[in-house]
């Protein structure tokens, strides 16, 4: 008997995942720096173990950082040399200039000085910390890591291997399909059999999106493309190339101009498993960029909210504005700028008047591997993330779909916690962020302002090293807030199960399946 296929849950409401990829391995530990004052896991032993690349240990003030003394969310940030992290145009200086301190929210890291929209996000209860997380196949320790007994992922410190296995949501198998394609897979016709599917990537083809049955849909963020002379409704000349488009592919067919009529008998041979099977790629493709493009164009976006220099919301930054050398790659802040336009053309019925249920996005900022010159890459990086994730989540805000959208962060790995003389190292376990919610914490919604996990001992040779260099041991696995994320997303238990066959090793309570989660990331 033929298995039948899964379809989509019965959904009525609209959420979004977002995943930001940092690409290379983000030195999280001088993004969010520990400030607390015991011996092994606060500000000294992080001093200590850095060296040169410690940020300073000087406490900046949020609350006062904006225009009339005030913070991010009642004025803006000045330009140039008005930034609260100026010193003297350098970034390399502002990097390790000090950190806005999270002591308030009970949490002993400071966010690093290029990031002040990161730190007001956090204080608004609108993005939490999920510390010391990475890619495990099981808990592992330092003891049984020395004694060559712990199962630790393939390929551990390599980017290509640690970036698969984080997107296939299995650290101890590389051939996997993403965790995200597995959920497409599950909820066929999802989106109202929409051709635009569940996932999309700014990010290119990467493995996390892709199925077994399922393929992404991938754009870049400018205008989507088109067919080039064959935009229906825009005159007889295109409307008879769609028909001979669509006779080739089998379809018999009448252009609206009634000129053009097509028999698909000589056109098409139903027989040719090959013509078959490119009628239907070539059919969809058709499809998902006529819609794409007809309903992007005729909707245009104009928001009233403002970036964090007052400046409109999704405009690139110069270095004039950032009080840097350098310049912003910009990518991130256009990638997500297409991501809130998507989600809200998706969640309001926009495309055909279908109703979207359930969308996955991925989007990326490279240049992380910071083994050399770190000292002035990585606040350039630090500082479009901050930017970045203020503007999306601003936008979001003023569409009103701030409680549908979870945004996270992931990077192939974190970085050493000692350094090279001018840079950091490939390690292992990293903080990371998750974004979302309208900070005010209602049932169901996403609980801002905390952290989650505990601070590592980032002693050289500690309890929680790897070895002798700083390469921190996770004391969270990635499966478990990938897990976490898509419950919320609306995936259940035996169908998580199933996408991260890992996640049971993770139990708090062995054969309690909820105790892997992380409950408190959700109200």
């Amino acid at each position: 008997m033929q298995k039948a296929a899964a379809t989509a849950p019965g959904f009525s409401d609209y959420k979004a995942l977002v995943c930001v990829f940092l690409k290379g391995g983000n030195d999280s530990f001088n993004m969010l720096l520990p400030i607390g004052g015991d011996a092994k896991t606060g500000y000294a032993a992080y001093a200590a173990t850095r060296g040169s690349l410690a940020i300073t240990n000087n406490p900046l003030d949020l609350n006062t950082i904006a225009t009339g003394g005030t913070n991010l969310n009642h004025g803006n940030l000045g330009i140039d040399s008005a930034n609260p992290y100026y010193v003297n145009g350098s970034e390399e200086t502002a990097y390790l200039k000090g950190f806005y301190g999270l002591s308030g929210k009970g949490i002993e890291l400071g966010v690093n000085a290029v990031m002040p929209e990161l730190a007001q996000l956090i204080n608004d209860n609108k993005a939490s910390v999920i510390a010391n997380i990475g890619t495990l196949v099981q808990p592992v320790n330092r003891a049984q890591i020395l004694a060559k007994t712990a199962k630790l992922p393939v390929f551990l410190f390599a980017h290509n291997h640690q970036q698969r296995i984080l997107q296939t949501g299995q650290a101890d198998n590389l051939t996997g399909i993403g965790w995200a394609g597995k959920i497409a897979d599950q909820w066929q016709g999802i989106n109202s059999n929409s051709p635009l599917g569940l996932n999309i990537s700014y990010s290119g083809n990467d493995r996390m999106l892709i199925g077994n049955k399922s393929s992404p849909l991938i754009l870049n963020p400018s205008t989507p493309p088109r067919y080039t002379e064959m935009v229906a409704g825009s005159g007889a000349p295109s409307d008879d190339r769609i028909a001979v488009f669509k006779a080739l592919s089998g379809i018999e067919n009448t252009s609206p101009s009634g000129k053009v009529s097509f028999d698909s008998t000589n056109t098409f041979n139903a027989e040719d498993e090959f013509q078959r099977v490119y009628a239907s790629m070539s059919q969809k493709s058709f499809n998902t960029f006529d819609q794409l493009y007809s309903t992007w164009t005729t909707n245009n976006i104009t928001y009233q909210s403002t970036g964090s220099y007052g400046e409109p919301l999704f405009s690139q930054l110069s270095p004039n504005y950032l009080g840097f050398k350098g310049s912003i790659q910009g990518g991130l802040i256009s990638q997500l700028e297409a991501v809130a336009k998507m989600i809200h053309l998706a969640a309001t019925g926009k495309f055909n008047n279908n109703a979207f249920n359930r969308q996955i996005f991925l989007v990326s900022l490279g240049g992380f591997d910071t083994h050399a010159t770190q000292a002035s890459k990585h606040p350039l990086l630090l500082r479009e993330l901050s930017v970045g994730l203020w503007k999306f989540q601003k936008a979001l805000e003023e569409l009103g779909h701030a409680n549908k959208v979870t945004t996270f962060t992931m990077s192939d790995f974190g970085r050493t916690m000692s350094n090279n003389g001018d840079g950091t190292d490939h390690a292992w376990g990293a903080h990371h962020i998750v974004m979302g919610g309208d900070g005010q914490g209602a049932v169901g919604n996403f609980q801002g302002g905390q952290m989650i996990g505990r601070l590592p001992d980032v002693t050289l040779a500690g309890t929680d090293d790897h070895d002798k260099q700083g390469r921190m041991i996770p004391g969270l696995a990635q499966d478990q807030l990938n897990a976490t994320l898509c419950r919320w997303f609306g995936a259940n238990e035996s169908m998580l199960a199933s996408i991260f066959p890992n996640l049971s090793h993770f139990e708090t309570q062995k054969g309690v399946a909820d105790s892997a989660y992380f409950n408190g990331l959700f109200a």
